[in-house]
């Protein structure tokens, strides 16, 4: 199993025009993290809601981000002044993951829950510097309520088997946090992710369909100009969009 480290921070915006520059900063600041594969904001569609799509080549390189934006202080800045609040905030990885990332002291600063991976595959590599033909990538980010774990496995080992032969699929596994259930998967652009709706919706309906696990919600983040690509399928499972704001991405496929 190849995997990574995720952090997932969702924020209430309060006045955006004042958080912009400091938001900013943390994209710049971040920029310069050896073990950051991708860094950035996704803003909900309504304008309510703030998220920081970022992931790390491991739980060390995580700890560490959450080390850098301490010292940074623009994020601080941001909530402090009451620009934006946190919402939640989780670290996804294996169980390694998380304990290394618990090693900083910010981890329990910042009150990160954590989630464990289940299972994960990634087909992205690093790079040393900024990629262009992966800066229009998205991810979906669905969560489940577990009824019963057991009966769901056979059908979340069928959804990773499938993803597993997509093109365009950056990574793609489960997380576990309590009787709660979150796919983490990442598509290098739009069409790769109607492609995988086109591929993996029938199998996810089994599992719901089974009594084994129930939707909570699905989100799809990403620049909203690929939005009409796969919104015929997306709104068939009450998708709630999210628009990157900026961005930059260290990966390739």
């Amino acid at each position: 199993m190849t995997t990574h480290a995720n952090i997932y921070p969702t924020f209430t915006i309060k006045d955006f025009a004042k958080a912009k520059p400091l938001l900013d900063k943390c994209v710049e600041d971040t920029r310069a993290e050896a073990g950051c594969l991708y860094y950035g904001w996704t803003i909900k569609e309504d304008g309510s809601k703030l998220f920081c799509r970022e992931t790390y080549v491991d739980g060390a390189a995580a700890g560490h981000h959450l080390s850098c934006v301490a010292k940074s202080g623009a994020l601080g800045e941001a909530l402090e002044k009451g620009y934006i609040a946190l919402d939640n905030i989780d670290l996804m990885g294996t169980e390694s993951d998380i304990a290394d990332a618990k090693k900083v002291p910010e981890f329990e600063g910042f009150g990160l829950g954590s989630w464990t991976v289940w299972d994960s595959f990634q087909n992205f590599k690093q790079t040393s510097a900024e990629e262009a033909s992966t800066a229009d990538f998205f991810t979906i980010q669905p969560t489940f309520t577990i009824k019963d774990l057991k009966q769901a496995e056979p059908f979340m080992k069928k959804c990773v088997d499938l993803t597993r032969n997509e093109k365009g699929c950056m990574y793609y596994g489960w997380t576990i946090q309590g009787d709660k259930l979150f796919c983490r998967e990442a598509y290098v652009d739009a069409a790769a992710v109607q492609a995988h709706l086109d591929n993996i919706v029938p199998s996810v309906g089994e599992m719901l369909d089974s009594g084994a696990a129930s939707l909570d919600k699905i989100e799809f983040h990403g620049p909203k100009e690929g939005w009409p690509t796969f919104k015929k399928s997306a709104d068939a499972l009450g998708a709630i969009y999210w628009d990157r704001y900026a961005s930059f991405s260290k990966f390739k496929m």
